[in-house]
């Protein structure tokens, strides 16, 4: 993890703030050997990107699995690009980062991660008082990091 690109990216985000909302950009250092029990890691890690608190493990709907929010990079790529980009997609009259920018930004969130990451969408993290929550966690075999929009119209 190459913490001078993780600060260039929240320097990048802070050029542009949302109209009515925030960034969720963070990263999280995995456990070692963290696959053994996949599930419960990747609830783990997911929960410590959030900002908000989660209910106990034992209250979680035993029916979602973190397997059921993974995506392939290029759908993530997608997903956090129209994300950052915001605009009509979130009822806004106005693009809130350029297209451009935006893939500049996702190019180096990605680059913080290896090659054999695996991508993540759909986990509605962020303050649920808000109606837009967007964007992508990435997990390698160290680390995961959320790349989100928390947004309202």
């Amino acid at each position: 993890m190459n913490p001078m690109t993780f600060a260039q990216i929240q320097r990048d985000l802070e050029r542009y703030p949302r109209m009515h909302g925030y960034y969720l950009c963070k990263t999280v250092r995995m456990q070692w050997n963290w696959e053994m029990d996949e599930e419960r890691s990747l609830t783990t890690a997911f929960e410590a990107l959030d900002d908000h608190p989660w209910p106990p493990h034992e209250r979680h709907p035993v029916e979602q699995r973190g397997a059921d929010y993974e995506v392939v990079e290029s759908q993530a790529r997608e997903h956090t690009v129209t994300a950052l980009v915001g605009g009509i997609e979130i009822g806004h009259a106005r693009e809130t980062i350029p297209h451009d920018i935006a893939i500049l930004i996702w190019d180096r969130f990605r680059k913080l991660f290896s090659p054999q990451a695996r991508f993540f969408v759909r986990l509605s993290l962020g303050d649920p008082e808000y109606v837009f929550q967007s964007g992508a966690v990435v997990v390698d075999e160290e680390y995961a990091g959320c790349l989100w929009v928390v947004e309202s119209d």
